[in-house]
Order: C-alpha cells, then sequence, then structure tokens
C-alpha cells in the first residue's frame, strides 16, 4: 500500500496550500494523484519538496505521479523549484510525472519562464494512459 503519510502531515501544517492525495488504480501500476489547492511560493515550497522527496522515499517506485493543479492559484519561484526536485525524484524512482490541468496565471509562470516543455502536462488523467 503507498504511504501518503508524508504528504498529508505536510498538508495538516499549512495554511496557504492543501493536498488531497489519493491512488488511482485505473493506471497499472497504481498511479498517485497529488491535488494542490491555494498557494505554493516561498512560505511553503521547501516543506513541500521535502514533503514529497519524502514520500518517494517510501516503497514508490515506477508507479506514475500526477499532481493535479487545477485549484492552484499562485505559484512563485521557489515553488517551480519544488516541482523541479519533484521531477528529478520521479525519474530516480522510474516514475511517469505529470501536471494535470494547469490553468491561468499558474500555467502562464511556467510559460513565461520555459517550463512548460520541462515537464509533461495532461489536461485529464486520460492523457496520461
Amino acid at each position: 500500500m503507498i504511504d501518503f503519510t508524508p504528504l498529508e502531515e505536510f498538508s495538516e501544517s499549512q495554511e496557504n496550500l492543501h493536498l488531497i492525495c489519493s491512488l488511482d488504480e485505473s493506471f497499472d501500476p497504481s498511479a498517485a494523484v497529488i491535488s494542490l489547492k491555494g498557494y505554493l511560493d516561498h512560505s511553503n515550497s521547501i516543506e513541500f519538496a521535502e514533503a514529497v522527496v519524502d514520500f518517494f522515499n517510501g516503497e514508490w517506485k515506477k508507479n506514475p505521479v500526477i499532481l493535479d493543479l487545477e485549484n492552484l492559484q499562485y505559484i512563485s519561484s521557489s515553488g517551480l523549484g519544488s516541482f523541479t526536485t519533484i521531477r528529478v525524484q520521479a525519474e530516480l524512482k522510474e516514475s511517469p510525472f505529470y501536471l494535470l490541468k494547469m490553468k491561468g496565471k499558474v500555467r502562464k509562470v511556467f510559460d513565461q519562464i520555459g517550463f512548460s516543455s520541462f515537464f509533461k502536462m495532461i489536461d485529464s488523467l486520460q492523457d496520461a494512459h
């Protein structure tokens, strides 16, 4: 069973960023879907990246990881850095890594910095299959 404890503990300690973690068994192997709601900025990006690294240090290997950004309202440059950390961890675990439903201001930041081509962006879970 996949242990989301590091991510859940992070979420409980935050005021501006909340995570909802679920396992999507329509993937083989199952995918972790981590939904972000709120703001990812200098106040929480380091702790967020550390929680994801702790998550990857568990039994995770080769399972897809999908960050659902539909309800992420803001991301700063330090937040972008945490996504880079996550991408590196996913590669080390041979896990496909996707950014789901990125829109609005968040998408604009990725586009402006040139990160859009650095990440696999999808509009629906079916796009990752």
